[in-house]
């Protein structure tokens, strides 16, 4: 739809999209559904919604073309990093249906930070801001887009830099863990 400029359109199907995914988690905390494959697929439809239509955006010249990258890089490396996780928490020996974990018996779920919530929230708006620019924008609503994407690139790089540090953080309270269960520190 966007690539064809059928902005209203896709403001409507982004609109469904985001309440039906706001449905879907309601949904689940209330009947208690709390799966691991769940935690893994509901960020990556959000990531794979968002690229998408930004990424077609650009190409209508809705979206600056730098944001839209950073998004697109700090999500592959999420993905990537979620992937990479949930290996290496399996032994690097799995197969698919332990990697998904159907039966639950090894619940390493994806949580997300609260700074990536924010940051996928400013995402839609801005996604839909830009996609109603077109049809009902002005001097000064192309204004509050541009601060708007100044926000989103401010969280972009705030929820990337938390993630890091996580990981950083739970990489080394690993190290120390091992090291002080080995021999050659209860020798010391």
């Amino acid at each position: 739809m966007v690539m064809s400029e059928w902005y209203l359109p896709a403001f409507g199907g982004l609109v469904i999209s985001g309440a039906t995914d706001w449905l879907d988690g309601f949904l689940a905390r209330k009947m208690g559904i709390n799966s691991v494959i769940g935690s893994y697929l509901d960020p990556l439809a959000d990531k794979v919604l968002i690229g998408c239509v930004a990424l077609a955006m650009v190409d209508k010249n809705l979206l600056h073309p730098g944001l839209v990258g950073l998004v697109v890089l700090r999500d592959i490396g999420l993905v990537s990093g979620a992937i990479y996780k949930r290996a290496s928490s399996l032994g690097w020996e799995w197969s698919w249906s332990d990697f998904i974990n159907v039966d639950a018996t090894c619940r390493d779920k994806v949580e997300p930070l609260f700074i990536s919530k924010v940051n996928t929230v400013f995402q839609l708006f801005l996604v839909a801001a830009a996609l109603l620019q077109p049809e009902f924008g002005s001097e000064e609503t192309h204004l509050y887009i541009t601060y708007l994407s100044y926000l989103v690139a401010s969280t972009t790089v705030a929820s990337s830099i938390a993630y890091g540090a996580q990981h950083l953080c739970k990489r080394s309270a690993s190290a120390t863990a091992k090291w002080c269960n080995s021999p050659r520190s209860k020798s010391l």
